[in-house]
């Protein structure tokens, strides 16, 4: 028997968005580890924009599917995209603005091994399936 391959798999998306929120308690934790409790603090909000500009690009780009949605497929990508980047520049900027005391190395570690979370779990599922 034969699997069936969807136009739009939705699995991976939301492998991708669980495995950056379980991201978020750890990169707080190695951040508390490496530093202190300010780093912590700092690296958990990093990991949490990075998570949710991630998690509102896979809700807006895979809102739609089939052969004939296409157009509308690639429009809503554009659309997660620009949304995503105004959450990572608002959020970040929130985060400066709001949080004090904070550890702007903390912020950025936090975010990119959330982020790297993004080229890490496919190679895992891939694996997997193989």
């Amino acid at each position: 028997m034969s699997r069936v391959h969807r136009l739009v798999d939705r699995r991976l998306a939301k492998a991708l968005v669980v495995f950056q929120a379980i991201m978020i308690p750890v990169a707080a934790v190695l951040a508390w580890l490496i530093q202190d409790a300010i780093a912590a603090k700092s690296a958990a909000w990093g990991a949490l924009v990075c998570c949710l500009a991630s998690a509102y690009f896979a809700w807006q780009a895979f809102r739609s599917s089939g052969a004939r949605a296409s157009r509308q497929i690639l429009n809503n990508m554009y659309l997660g995209l620009i949304g995503k980047f105004v959450i990572v520049v608002v959020g970040l900027i929130l985060i400066l603005t709001n949080v004090s005391p904070v550890s702007m190395v903390a912020v950025l570690g936090g975010f990119m091994l959330v982020q790297a979370m993004s080229w890490v779990v496919p190679f895992c599922l891939a694996k997997r399936n193989a």
